[in-house]
C-alpha cells in the first residue's frame, strides 16, 4: 500500500477538494439542513410520498393487488396531511402490506436459499478487505477534508464486501436489452426509487444485484450497480460513479421536467380543443337569412402576394420561437433560483452510471441516471462533483477539482495524475488511445517480447488480484421482463404530464400506458388524456381524451369488422369514423356526421364513386320521426378516362323535396366552365314523349344534341341511382348502428387475447415422447371400443350380451352375408367402370382408323392424348379388381375367424 500513497504524494497538481462544497460549508450546511433533509425530499407521487419510508410497496410482483389499492394509499396521505384518523380498513391494509413485506426479506435472507458467498467472506476477499482498508486509511490522512469513499459497505446480511465484487456482469437473454437505452430504461421502469436518508451521507449497506432485482426497490447505488452489472454483461465498458447531485435528479423529482425529455411528445398547442361557441337566436336567424337569399353580390377579388404571405408566416414562427426560447429562459432561471435555495446544494450524494467509448461503438463517453433511464453528457448542470469511479475490475478516485460541477472533468482513466487506482493488477487503460501509465503497474502491452512477458509474469505475481464477484448470476425470469414495472404499474409526475406504466394484462381492460397532459390556459391548451392499449379483442389501440371539450378518439388496429380505424365521439355522439379501405369491399374511406348532414369518403371503387352527401330535414328532428326526410343527396366521382369529358357526370345531386336531379360533368381540356344538366322528375304514368326538356348547358356548341329518348334513358338511369343511393345511406346508417352497438357491449365486456406462443399465461406444457405414445394408444384403444362392427344387427335384439343359440347364429349369417354382398358389389363397380372405359376406347379407335386420313394435326395429337389416358385407366381399374378378388376371400375368412372368437355369439 505504500506505492499508491508515494505515488499519491509525488503528484504536485492534488487538491484537497475533489467533490462539491468545503469542509467549513458541509459542516455548517449539515448542521443547519440536517434536520430539513427529508422535507427537501420531493416524491414523484404523490402515493409514494404517502406510504412513507418504512413501507415500500413495491417490494414483490406476489404483494401487487395489495399495493395497487390506490384508495387506501390515498386515505392515508389525508391521513398525513389533515390529521384525520385512519379508519380499521385502512390500518389493516397497511399492516398486511407489512406482513409481506416482511415474509418477503425473511425469504431472500434465508442462508438456505443462497450461496456461502453471500455471508461468509473467503480468505483472498479477506486479504483484499484489508488491503482497501489500509487504503482507506491513508486516503484519509491525506485528504481529511474529503468525504469518505464508498469501498467496503456491508451486504444485505450485514458482511463486508469490496463494492467491485459487488458487480456481476451478467448477459440476460432478452435481447430487448442488449443496448443500453433499452436496458436502463428497463431497470428505471422496473424498480422503485428510494432517496438516500440522510441525503448527504453514504449508504450503510449495498446489497447484491440480485437482491435488488428480487424486492424491486433501492437507492442510486442499487441502481447503478444493477444497471452496470448488465450493462458490463452486453459488452459497454460501464462504471458506477460515486459524487454529488442536484436535488432534483438525488430525490427523482420530475415536476420540473418537459415530458418531451423521455419522448412523450406533448400535443400540438391550439385552441380548437375549445369548445366551439354555441350561436344564438339572432345568428341563426342571420345566417338562415343569409342562406335564404338568392342572388348574392360577390365580393371583389383580394389579390395577395404570396411572398409577403411566406414572410408574414415566417416572422409569426420566429416571433412564437423567441416568445417559447424566452419562456423556457426564464423557467431555467427559475429553477436555478429555486435549486440555489437548497440548503444541501453540492453536498447532497448520489450515484449514476459512466459509459466509456471503445466498446459497442460508443463514440463518447456519456451519463446514465439509473432512477429514470435518460441519457446525459459528462458536463451537465445536474451532477456538481465526482468521488470516485468504480466497476467489476478497479476502483478509482477522482484527483480533480470540480469548481463548476464536472466542466472539465476529464475520465480518462488510465491518466493517473487525475485518476487514482486501487489496485494495481487492474488499472485502466487510455479511452483516448494512449496506453496505462504509471511506473509498469499498468497491463502488459501486447508488442512486448517472451521475456518481458516472463519478467513482468513474475513481478505481477506478488500484485493482489481482485476476486471474482461473490453475487450469483443475474437471472430475470420471462414474467419478470414482462412486468416492466413494480408491481404492475408505475407512475412519474412531470411538469407538463403524468405518465403511467402498467405491464401487459395487469389491468382488465389491458392499458399498458396513460399520459395524462395538463392544462395550460395561456398557451390555448385545456389538457387531454392519451391511453394506450395492447391485447385487446376488439382491437383498440389507444383512446385520445379531451375532457373540455367531451371529446374521445379510439383508434383500431386493422382486424375489426366492418374495417373500423377510428372513432371519434363528441359530447356522447358520434361525430367521425374512419375505416381501413382495403379491408372492406365498398371502399369507405371516412364517416362524418354533423347536425344535419352526412358526408362519406371513398377511394379505388369501380364506379369511381369518392364522395356521397345527405342533407336531412332539420324539421324531422323535432317531430320526433323514426325517419329522417331527406332533403338533397350528392354523389362525386372521378375522371373516367375511357368516356368522353362531357358524358362522364363529375356530381351529380338528387334533390329529394323538388323532385329535380341535376348532373355536372367533368371539364373538357381547354374549358373552365363544366357542362351540366338538370333532369325533372316525371310522374309514375309519365311517358317519355311527355317527358320535359330538361335545363342543361354544353359548353362545346358544336355538339349534336341528344335525343329525347336518349336523355329519357339517361333520366332512368339516374333515378335507379338515386335509389341505389338511399339504399346505401340506410345500409350506412344501419351499419353505424352496429358498430355503436358492438363498441358498447365490447366496452362493458372487455376480453383480452393470449397469443398462442405465450406460454406463461397460456400453461403450456412440453409433452414427452413416452406420453405421445401413451397418448396415441389410448386413442386407438377409444377408437376401437367406440366402433362396434355387430352394432347393426344387435338393433332388434333387447339383451345384447345374452343371445340364444338360435340368436347368435342368425346374428352370424347375417354378418356373413352383408360382407359378402359388399365384396360383390364393389367388384361388380370396378369392372362396370373398367368395362365403360374399354368401349370409349373402342368406340374412339373406331372412329380414328374411318377417318385418319382426313384429320388434322390437332385432331390426332387429341387422340393420342386420349389413347394414352384410356389405356392409364384401363390398366389401372384391372389391377384394382385383380387385388380385389385376391383380397375379398381373405376378408371374409378374417370376418368369420372373428366373429367366432366374439364372445357375444358363443352360446
Amino acid at each position: 500500500m505504500d506505492e499508491p500513497v508515494e505515488k499519491a504524494e509525488s503528484v504536485a497538481s492534488l487538491h484537497e477538494e475533489a467533490g462539491g462544497g468545503n469542509p467549513g460549508e458541509e459542516e455548517d450546511a449539515v448542521s443547519m439542513g440536517s434536520n430539513s433533509a427529508n422535507t427537501n425530499v420531493v416524491n414523484n407521487d404523490p402515493h409514494d410520498s404517502a406510504e412513507g419510508k418504512e413501507l415500500n410497496p413495491n417490494v414483490e410482483q406476489d404483494i401487487s393487488k395489495a399495493v395497487s389499492g390506490e384508495p387506501g394509499v390515498t386515505a392515508e396521505l389525508e391521513a398525513e396531511e389533515g390529521g384525520s384518523s385512519v379508519d380499521i380498513h385502512e390500518q389493516y391494509y397497511i399492516e398486511q402490506k407489512e406482513k409481506r413485506k416482511k415474509a418477503l426479506q425473511q425469504q431472500l435472507l434465508d442462508r438456505t436459499r443462497v450461496r456461502s458467498s453471500y455471508y461468509t467472506t473467503s480468505r483472498k476477499e479477506a486479504l483484499v478487505l484489508q488491503y482497501v482498508e489500509n487504503f482507506n486509511r491513508q486516503y484519509v490522512q491525506l485528504y481529511p477534508a474529503r468525504k469518505d469513499l464508498f469501498l467496503t459497505p456491508a451486504n444485505e446480511f450485514n458482511v463486508k464486501k469490496f463494492v467491485c465484487t459487488t458487480i456481476r456482469p451478467t448477459q440476460p437473454a432478452f435481447k430487448e436489452l442488449y443496448d443500453y437505452r433499452s436496458c436502463a430504461k428497463f431497470i428505471a421502469d422496473y424498480l422503485t426509487y428510494e432517496p438516500l436518508d440522510p441525503p448527504h451521507e453514504l449508504p450503510q449497506s449495498l446489497p447484491s444485484p440480485t437482491y435488488t432485482l428480487k424486492v424491486q426497490c433501492g437507492n442510486c447505488f442499487d441502481y447503478s450497480v444493477l444497471l452496470v452489472s448488465l450493462l458490463r454483461g452486453f459488452g459497454y465498458d460501464a462504471f458506477v460513479v460515486s459524487g454529488y447531485a442536484s436535488r432534483d435528479i438525488t430525490t427523482l423529482d420530475e415536476t420540473k421536467t418537459e415530458s418531451d425529455t423521455i419522448g412523450v411528445p406533448s400535443p400540438k398547442e391550439s385552441v380548437d380543443s375549445a369548445p366551439p361557441e354555441k350561436d344564438g337566436p339572432a345568428e341563426k336567424a342571420a345566417k338562415a337569412a343569409e342562406s335564404s337569399s338568392k342572388y348574392k353580390v360577390k365580393p371583389p377579388r383580394m389579390l395577395h402576394s404570396h411572398f409577403l404571405i411566406s414572410q408574414d408566416e415566417k416572422a409569426k414562427l420566429q416571433a412564437q420561437k423567441d416568445l417559447e426560447n424566452q419562456r423556457l429562459a426564464m423557467e431555467r432561471e427559475k429553477a436555478r433560483m429555486v435549486e440555489d435555495d437548497d440548503e444541501l446544494k453540492g453536498l447532497r450524494i448520489h450515484a449514476w452510471v459512466l459509459v466509456l467509448p471503445g466498446k459497442r461503438e460508443v463514440a463518447e463517453a456519456f451519463f446514465i441516471e439509473a432512477s429514470t433511464g435518460r441519457i446525459y453528457s459528462t458536463d451537465n448542470d445536474n451532477y456538481l462533483g465526482v468521488e470516485s469511479v468504480f466497476s467489476s475490475t478497479n476502483y478509482w478516485v477522482n484527483m480533480q477539482v470540480c469548481y463548476d460541477g464536472l466542466k472539465g472533468i476529464h475520465f480518462d482513466l488510465g491518466d493517473n495524475s487525475k485518476w487514482e487506482f486501487v489496485l494495481l493488477d487492474n488499472t485502466q487503460p487510455s479511452s483516448y488511445g494512449s496506453h496505462a501509465a504509471g511506473n509498469g503497474a499498468g497491463k502488459k502491452e501486447d508488442n512486448g517480447s517472451d521475456d518481458e512477458d516472463d519478467n513482468e509474469g513474475e513481478e505481477n505475481s506478488e500484485i493482489l488480484d481482485l476476486p471474482p464477484s461473490w453475487v450469483d448470476r443475474i437471472s430475470i425470469t420471462k414474467e419478470q421482463f414482462e412486468s416492466k414495472c413494480p408491481a404492475g404499474s408505475k407512475s412519474m409526475l412531470y411538469k407538463n404530464a403524468r405518465v403511467e406504466t402498467f405491464a401487459e394484462y395487469h389491468r382488465l381492460d389491458g392499458m399498458v400506458s396513460r399520459y395524462t397532459f395538463f392544462a395550460d390556459e395561456p398557451r390555448g391548451f385545456y389538457g387531454e388524456i392519451r391511453e394506450f392499449f395492447n391485447n385487446r379483442r376488439d382491437k383498440l389501440r389507444q383512446r385520445l381524451r379531451v375532457p373540455y371539450t367531451g371529446k374521445i378518439h379510439e383508434f383500431f388496429d386493422p382486424g375489426r369488422h366492418h374495417g373500423l380505424k377510428e372513432h371519434i365521439i363528441v359530447e356522447g355522439k358520434t361525430t367521425e369514423i374512419h375505416f381501413y379501405p382495403h379491408s372492406r369491399s365498398d371502399g369507405l374511406v371516412k364517416r362524418l356526421e354533423k347536425e344535419d348532414k352526412i358526408i362519406q369518403y371513398f377511394t379505388e371503387r369501380e364506379d369511381n364513386l369518392v364522395y356521397r352527401s345527405v342533407r336531412y330535414d332539420s324539421d324531422s328532428f323535432d317531430d320526433g320521426k323514426d325517419e329522417k326526410m331527406i332533403l338533397k343527396m350528392t354523389e362525386k366521382f372521378e375522371r373516367n378516362k375511357a368516356s368522353p369529358a362531357h358524358e362522364d357526370a363529375a356530381k351529380k345531386t338528387y334533390f329529394s323535396r323538388d323532385e329535380k336531379i341535376r348532373v355536372v360533368y367533368h371539364l373538357e381540356d381547354g374549358r373552365i366552365i363544366a357542362s351540366y344538366r338538370e333532369f325533372k322528375k316525371p310522374n309514375a304514368d309519365q311517358k317519355a314523349s311527355t317527358l320535359e326538356t330538361p335545363i342543361s348547358f354544353e359548353v362545346n356548341p358544336y355538339l349534336k344534341p341528344p335525343k329525347k329518348q336518349h336523355l329519357y334513358a339517361q333520366l332512368c338511369n339516374l333515378i335507379r341511382s338515386e335509389q341505389a343511393c338511399i339504399q346505401a345511406i340506410k345500409n350506412s346508417e344501419r351499419e353505424v348502428a352496429e358498430i355503436l352497438q358492438a363498441r358498447n357491449s365490447e366496452e362493458k365486456e372487455i376480453s383480452l387475447v393470449i397469443p398462442v406462443y405465450d406460454t406463461i399465461r397460456n400453461n403450456t406444457k412440453v409433452v414427452s415422447v413416452e406420453e405421445k405414445e401413451n397418448h396415441k394408444g389410448e386413442e386407438e384403444e377409444s377408437k376401437a371400443t367406440d366402433l362396434d362392427y355387430l352394432s347393426p344387427f344387435l338393433v332388434n335384439y333387447p339383451n345384447q350380451y345374452a343371445l340364444t343359440r338360435s340368436e347368435a347364429a342368425a346374428v352370424k349369417d347375417a354378418c356373413l352375408k352383408s360382407v359378402k354382398e359388399r365384396l360383390i358389389e364393389k367388384a361388380n363397380i370396378i369392372q362396370s367402370r373398367l368395362e365403360e372405359v374399354t368401349a370409349e376406347y373402342q368406340r374412339h379407335q373406331l372412329s380414328y382408323s374411318r377417318n385418319a386420313d382426313s384429320m388434322t394435326v390437332e385432331e390426332t395429337d387429341d387422340y393420342v392424348k386420349f389413347c394414352n389416358e384410356s389405356l392409364f385407366r384401363i390398366q389401372i381399374l384391372e389391377k384394382r379388381l385383380a387385388k380385389h378378388k385376391e383380397a375379398a376371400p381373405e376378408k371374409y375368412i378374417e370376418l368369420d375367424a372373428r366373429l367366432k372368437a366374439d364372445t357375444r355369439l358363443n352360446a
